[in-house]
Order: structure tokens, then C-alpha cells, then sequence
């Protein structure tokens, strides 16, 4: 055997056992065989079988498709990796908001949040999380940043806000002492936000701004990483789209507007299923494909394509495990699958779309970021970073039928409700399209959701929009005590428009 194909093969294993080891999984070729369902059958794929199958893939896609041929390219890119590594802490830094004076761009927010972080330990953590404890939730102590986001260290573009933007209108309140049940216990606003684990909170009630609250170093300035409340966003754009008459039908295939997709695991898949996550790939976020996914977008970042994927890359090397329009099954793919689509109709970046058809239009009042690969393609079912009050702004938008606060319509009224149907006798899924419901389907309610429990939640029976940056990315409690929170400040703002006379 010569030395080149001896060093691909060490190489091929030292990054496949990498990916295995931070949760990768891997992807069959194109030509890997769709799984055989008898007619009739109902029942969805195994989940311990193909998990296994999946993992054996993992070899295959981070050493056959991720590595260069050249050996002594490959050394040579590894060796450079050193001389980014400031660039990449002052991107990752920067992201919290802009901060051009300082040396390293976002010192001074991180230096905020490890003050805040030591001062929970002289505060009444340890005593609620001891509480939360005994009352059977589980929780862990927190990261001294912003949770895990120091694992995204891709690029950003921006998205410009309205520079002319007019403040949301406001009928302030001090929400402090509103008090909400959780598992017995009777706690205030203020008490929520103690907590550690929320970095910042806010609420709008019948379309005007009641009330905002931060801790942890954080402010109304601060971007904060949305994770996936990113996919609600992409399918929001979507309607757009189709009301334009760029997207013909959401019954049409994918391969319409992506013919890459065509012969591939999207083959036979239509818009409609990514919408409703039932495109039949296999998917687990965490702790398979997400990791190896950011690995491998990562490492073609920083070795300008070398080694690693793309995102399109990628996702054209996913598994299918199901036929189209079978089974839910959440999935971070169909969601940028959406993106790709969007980049594809209105040929131009998602970051441009999305100032253009939500974030100018709605008056959003400052600049968001969201995550590229090197091609400057969006990932866009995570990555997006805004300002709560931008969030509030989004959440609005839905509950008021897809108008801004002053009245336009931004996104079609007809989408709004088709997001949040969960009647598939209808036409809905699951989560509608990626607006999972809270507290029963029938209580009308609906989330924006992302890991570490980033929530812009809608009670329409309230009027209330509430947004929650959180960072506790294992906690039994944290979703839920939010939920309590919002039907308390929503009862509480009822109540006070009655007296009011409003």
C-alpha cells in the first residue's frame, strides 16, 4: 500500500471516530436503496435499526465525500487552521452586538456574562435548582456563555432592519410580582428570572410592549442564537413566496425549483411535506446529525472547501428511512431544504429575503445575523441571532393574522392559519408548519421553538406575545414554567384591560 492511500485512510478514520464522538452521523450514497414498505402498512421505520444503519454511515460520508484527494493539501490546510483561530473567537464573540471599539469585538458582552454567571452562585440558584430537584425536574448548571453556541463558528450575513424604524408602541407595566404555579410552588416574574437560566424575557400585549427583562449580561441590545425558532422564520418566508407565485403550489415536488434533488432522497418529496417535516429522511438533531453537519460545514469553511460539505452537499447524502408524506419526523433537514428553495426563486441570499419580505417591512429595529456556510448558503434551520424586541415583532406578526403593527400585510393571512393547523384531516401536521402548540391543540396557543428553550410564544385567547432566550439546553422545568409564566402575565394583562376599560 503507498504512503497516499495509507494517509487517506488514517485520515478517513481519525475524522469519521471525531464525528462519531461528538454525535455524527453518516449518510448512504445517492444510490442507497429507499427502504420497502408493504401496502397497507403503517407503521414507521424502527428507530433502533436505522440509528444503527445510520452510524455505519458515518465512515462512509466524513471520509469518502468530505476528504481531498491530496494528502499533502490536506496536512498543509490543517496546518493554517492556527493562524484563523482569533478570527474565529472574535466572530464567535461579535455575534452578542456590535461592539467596534473594542479590541476583540464582543469582549465586552462575554465579560458580562462570566460576571453574571459568578454572581448566580452568591444568589438562590443552588436553592431552586434544588427545589426543581425534589420536585423530579433535572437540570444542569450552566455554561459560563451563552449555552453550546460556541460550537458555531461559521459565518454570518447580515440582515438589515429598517433604519427608520419606528419603536413598538408601548403601555409599560412592571410585571415583577406576577406570580404563576409550578409543580406547587408559587413564584414571581422576578423569581423566574433568577433563575440562571433565562437571559432575557418580554411581552406584548394586545399589540403594544408591556414588559422586558434581562439577566446573565444580557440586554435589549444583545443578539441572542435562536436555534430553531430559525425553521418558524423559513416557512414564514415560504408563504411569501408562494403568494408571490414563485413557489407555484406547495403540492409540487422539490426537485421543481431544486433540480439537484431529482434521483436523490428528496426525489418524490414535495414542498408540503418539508413543511410539515414529513419528507421521509432520516433525521436525529442531537446528538447525530446536527454535530456532524456543523463539523462538516465548518471544516470546508476553514479550509476554503478542502475538507468537509456544504450545506447542499450535505443534505443531497442524507438516508431515507420512509416514504414522502408518511410519518412525522422532525427534522432540521427539511427545513433548510425550505432555504435552499427560497435562495433558489428569489436569486438571492436568505439573509437578503429576509430583510426584504419580513424584517424592513414589519420594522424590525436592528440587524440580525444568520449562519452561512462558505458558499454563503443559510442554514436557516438554526443560526438566526436577533434582539428580543425584533422577536416580539415576529411573534406579532402571527397573531395578528400576518400584520406589522401598522397594519400591512406582511405575510398572508391564509399561511398564518395553515402554520398553526394540527388537524391532518385538514391539512395540518404535527407542528403545523414548524409552529409546535402549547397547553392542547385546542387552547389555540403556538411557539416558535429552539434548543435551550428559546421560545416566541402566542396565546391568542390573551392577546399576548411572550419571548424567552434561555440557556439551559438539558431542563426538565424550563419550557413549561415558561408556558405558566405567560398564561399568568396574560390573565394578569386581561384583567387589567377590563379595568382599564380596554
Amino acid at each position: 500500500m503507498n504512503r497516499s492511500v495509507l494517509h487517506r485512510l488514517l485520515c478517513t478514520g481519525v475524522l469519521s471516530l471525531s464525528l462519531v464522538a461528538c454525535g455524527g452521523s453518516s449518510q448512504p450514497p445517492q444510490s442507497a436503496e429507499l427502504p420497502r414498505v408493504e401496502e397497507g402498512v403503517t407503521e414507521p421505520p424502527n428507530e433502533g435499526v436505522i440509528l444503527v444503519q445510520e452510524l455505519l454511515h458515518a465512515v462512509e460520508r466524513a471520509g469518502l465525500y468530505s476528504l481531498p484527494n491530496d494528502p499533502v493539501a490536506a496536512l498543509a490546510a490543517i496546518l493554517t487552521l492556527p493562524d484563523g483561530l482569533g478570527n474565529i473567537v472574535a466572530m464567535h464573540l461579535g455575534r452578542f452586538y456590535p461592539t467596534p471599539h473594542e479590541f476583540i469585538p464582543g469582549m465586552g458582552p462575554l465579560v458580562g456574562l462570566l460576571q453574571a454567571r459568578a454572581s448566580l452562585l452568591l444568589s438562590g440558584q443552588p436553592e431552586r435548582l434544588l427545589q426543581d430537584t425534589m420536585a423530579g425536574e433535572f437540570s444542569i448548571l450552566l455554561l459560563p456563555v451563552e449555552a453550546t453556541t460556541v460550537i458555531v463558528i461559521l459565518p454570518t450575513n447580515v440582515v438589515k432592519a429598517d433604519p427608520a424604524a419606528t419603536a413598538l408602541p408601548e403601555a409599560k407595566l412592571d410585571l415583577g410580582q406576577v406570580t404563576y404555579e409550578i409543580n406547587g410552588r408559587t413564584r414571581s416574574v422576578d423569581q423566574f428570572m433568577k433563575s440562571g437560566s433565562t437571559n432575557a424575557i418580554g411581552f406584548m400585549h394586545k399589540g403594544r410592549f408591556i414588559y422586558d427583562d434581562y439577566e446573565n449580561g444580557f440586554d435589549s441590545k444583545t443578539r441572542h442564537h435562536m436555534w430553531s425558532v430559525t425553521k418558524s422564520v423559513t416557512t414564514s418566508l415560504v408563504g411569501i413566496a408562494v403568494e408571490e407565485g414563485l413557489v407555484h403550489s406547495i403540492h409540487d415536488p422539490i426537485k421543481k425549483y431544486i433540480p439537484e434533488a431529482a434521483g436523490t432522497v428528496w426525489e418524490g418529496v414535495s414542498v408540503e411535506d418539508l413543511l410539515q417535516m414529513e419528507s421521509g429522511t432520516y433525521w436525529v438533531d442531537v446528538p447525530v446529525h446536527q454535530p456532524e453537519q456543523l463539523v462538516l460545514m465548518g471544516a470546508d469553511f476553514h479550509s476554503n472547501g478542502l475538507v468537509g460539505m456544504t450545506r447542499d452537499e450535505y443534505l443531497l447524502k442524507l438516508t431515507r428511512v420512509s416514504p414522502p408524506g408518511e410519518f412525522h419526523r422532525y427534522n432540521s433537514g427539511d427545513a433548510q431544504m425550505l432555504a435552499w428553495l427560497l435562495e433558489r426563486v428569489y436569486q438571492r441570499p436568505y439573509a437578503q429575503i429576509l430583510s426584504e419580505k419580513i424584517w424592513r417591512p414589519a420594522g424590525m429595529q436592528d440587524d440580525a445575523l444568520v449562519m452561512v456556510d462558505r458558499l454563503g448558503n443559510t442554514f436557516a434551520s438554526m443560526g438566526l441571532h436577533a434582539t428580543p424586541r425584533d422577536m416580539l415583532r415576529f411573534g406579532e406578526l402571527h397573531r395578528n393574522g400576518g400584520r406589522s403593527i401598522d397594519g400591512r400585510q406582511i405575510i398572508p393571512r391564509a399561511w398564518v392559519d395553515a402554520s398553526h393547523n394540527y388537524d391532518k384531516a385538514t391539512g395540518g401536521g404535527p407542528r403545523g408548519y414548524m409552529w409546535p402548540h402549547w397547553g392542547g391543540v385546542e387552547s389555540g396557543n403556538y411557539t416558535a421553538q429552539g434548543y435551550g428553550s428559546q421560545l416566541v410564544s402566542v396565546s391568542p385567547s390573551l392577546n399576548v406575545v411572550g419571548v424567552r432566550f434561555g440557556n439551559d439546553p438539558i431542563d426538565s422545568i424550563a419550557q413549561k414554567e415558561w408556558e405558566a409564566v405567560l398564561t399568568a402575565v396574560g390573565h394578569h394583562l386581561e384583567g387589567g384591560a377590563v379595568r382599564r376599560g380596554l
